[in-house]
């Protein structure tokens, strides 16, 4: 099964180097993990919040 750091990493290197975009999404990750600690999720299902925040937004936006 694949980790958060790979997911992490092949997201970083989908941001195309963007440091607002990996800021954020690093932000969100931190955030849905320690919710998820504090309401004492199952392994699995913290797994999957983790992975979801991480990976929320893989489509790039255009920008203005």
């Amino acid at each position: 099964m694949i980790q958060i750091p790979e997911i992490a990493v092949r997201t970083i290197e989908q941001a195309g180097g963007d440091r607002h975009d990996i800021a954020h999404f690093l932000k969100v990750y931190a955030y849905a993990r320690t919710i998820g600690l504090c309401e004492g999720l199952d392994v699995s299902t913290q797994t999957v919040l983790e992975a979801a925040a991480v990976r929320r937004r893989i489509v790039p936006l255009p920008r203005p």
